[in-house]
């Protein structure tokens, strides 16, 4: 996965206590949640580099590769030119608290959505 609730970084930490107050103590915020809170901050970092609410203008700009986020709870995040991001892998061992302990991290992986033999 990209991301785990246990991700310790400022933006991870600030995400999940304001989720928690929003949703509940025992909320368990999963890659999906981070990935559908996300979305609307690149929407907005495309619409602002675009200077518009143009959809042409927004998907120029969205096919740059110049749209970042350094702000997203898992980290660092590029938007890459084929509208899919650039993002880390992690691997977690689960813990009896339901949260995992990240045990690796790649470095940024370019997206790859369509790879040979499934178009």
């Amino acid at each position: 996965m990209k991301y785990f609730q246990s991700l310790d970084n400022p933006n991870n930490v600030e995400f999940v206590k304001a989720f928690k107050e929003m949703h509940g103590a025992d909320s368990v915020i999963g890659d999906v949640t981070q990935a559908a809170y996300l979305g609307p901050w690149l929407w907005k970092a495309a619409v602002e580099k675009a200077g518009s609410f143009d959809i042409d203008k927004i998907v120029e700009v969205s096919r740059t590769g110049e749209i970042e986020l350094d702000t997203a709870p898992e980290g660092y995040v590029k938007l890459h030119p084929n509208h899919h991001l650039w993002s880390k892998t992690r691997i977690g061992q689960w813990n009896r608290d339901g949260q995992a302990t990240v045990v690796f991290e790649s470095d940024l992986i370019e997206p790859n959505p369509f790879p040979e033999g499934y178009q």
